[in-house]
């Protein structure tokens, strides 16, 4: 396995880096496919950094976990191939299509596991699905990633939603809160 040991330092930096981009150029090594997006910028109200510097602040705020580590890393690769521009504000439909497509072939050629590549897939295709507030919209939840992703697809979420504009977090954090509180209950309930 060639890149065993890029796969290796990508996984020590992940899951021990307090400011992940104090590696910026390893990385940036390690995955040449996130260059693209270090000078995308997101000319949105909704956003305050270019490309990279959000998928930087979304790791940093994620949880110490490999998997939501390299879904944060890798859930907007997909941008820039995606960016259109109307009325002079962009936009990235289907950005999380491309994304998932990216990752996959980066996580595959680095090493890891099928299984933990599905899982890290999963949460990049659906983590900007709309999650409502409610215990039908947490049980649809469930069933679009399954019970062991769900909690990852929240604290995806809600990490990716602190590396946007507060304009865009500050209305959908509360929901979100909600929706993790709903969850807790709802497994509570099954034990």
């Amino acid at each position: 396995m060639p890149y065993s040991a890029d796969r290796e330092k990508l996984n020590h930096i992940l899951v021990s880096s307090r400011n992940i981009e104090e590696n910026r150029d390893e990385i940036l090594r390690i995955i040449p496919e996130l260059i693209i997006c270090v000078d995308c910028e997101q000319n949105m109200p909704t956003h305050i950094y270019n490309v990279f510097d959000h998928i930087m602040e979304t790791v940093n705020k994620v949880d110490f976990d490999l998997m939501l580590k390299l879904a944060a890393l890798l859930h907007d690769i997909g941008k820039p191939y995606k960016k259109t521009v109307v009325n002079n504000i962009d936009s990235f439909k289907g950005h999380e299509e491309t994304s998932e497509i990216i990752a996959n072939l980066v996580l595959r050629r680095l090493g890891y596991e099928e299984e933990f590549i599905k899982k890290v897939c999963i949460l990049i295709k659906h983590h900007d699905y709309h999650i409502k507030p409610t215990v039908t919209g947490v049980k649809e939840v469930i069933h679009l990633v399954g019970d062991e992703l769900a909690p990852c697809l929240l604290s995806l979420q809600r990490a990716d939603l602190l590396a946007h504009s507060p304009v865009r977090y500050k209305p959908i954090l509360p929901k979100l809160k909600k929706a993790r509180r709903i969850y807790a209950a709802m497994n509570k309930e099954d034990l």
